[in-house]
């Protein structure tokens, strides 16, 4: 007996790789969409969370009467360790003090100012930290520094380092000022602000806690308060992001 069967021909593959094709481009954007909203999601789950840790600490030191862990201009006064800490003048310092880097192999000595996983330093395409050393290609986060206790609640603290941090600081104090606001530029699709997201959209943590994913083409309306009030203008310090 003859066999009948027949595998498809060159046409017929061709084909089924056309319809393959397109069913593929159909439903690529929708799988990025969905992929980028997880990805943001979990990232602003870590931001949030490094907040919290650094907010109970400044909770648990002024019980003690020790000054704030955020970053500051002000260091006057301070010990060796916290001057070191809250005078940093980059992210990636103050992220190695914070978490007291030098020392994290070694568990007797080890003293973080802070109780949460060193993972929430990274994510979403930025690898974390190995060893004693914290670089900046290990740091997902830029830091706000002059953060006062009286500043309104929807000033950010923290964002993701695809901002353009000096942009981001110029419409803050535009906002300010009362002045017109410029969209806050991210990702420029090299080098360290790539990741996490490239210009699609990035993250941050507001001083009240709350956590949001901003799509680039909302920066402008969605950073920057359009609708919120929001006025430090009394106050000496002035909310700053320090570069990577």
């Amino acid at each position: 007996m003859k066999n009948s069967n027949k595998g498809f021909t060159l046409v017929e593959l061709l084909v089924v790789i056309g319809i393959l094709g397109i069913l593929m481009g159909a439903l690529f954007p929708t799988i990025s969409a969905a992929m980028f909203n997880a990805n943001t999601a979990a990232m602003a789950m870590r931001g949030r969370n490094l907040f919290v840790a650094i907010t109970q600490a400044n909770t648990d030191r002024e019980a003690a009467g020790l000054s704030s862990i955020w970053p500051s201009d002000e260091t006057e006064g301070l010990d060796d360790d916290d001057k070191s800490l809250i005078g940093s003048t980059s992210s990636t310092d103050y992220f190695k003090y914070l978490f007291d880097f030098e020392r994290k192999n070694d568990s007797a000595s080890w003293k973080p100012y802070i109780d949460v996983d060193i993972g929430v330093l990274s994510g979403g395409g930025v690898p974390g930290a190995t060893g004693t050393t914290l670089k900046p290609d290990n740091v997902a986060w830029l830091v706000a520094k002059n953060i006062a206790s009286e500043m309104a609640d929807v000033v950010p603290v923290l964002v993701s380092r695809n901002v353009e941090y000096s942009a981001l600081n110029s419409a803050l104090q535009s906002k300010v000022q009362g002045d017109e606001v410029n969209p806050v530029e991210c990702g420029n699709g090299k080098g360290e602000r790539d990741t996490p997201f490239g210009n699609k959209g990035w993250v941050l943590v507001r001083k009240g806690g709350a956590s949001q994913v901003i799509k680039a083409k909302y920066s402008k309306y969605s950073v920057i308060f359009n609708h919120q009030g929001f006025d430090n203008s009394n106050l000496d310090d002035k909310p700053e992001f320090m570069k990577l």
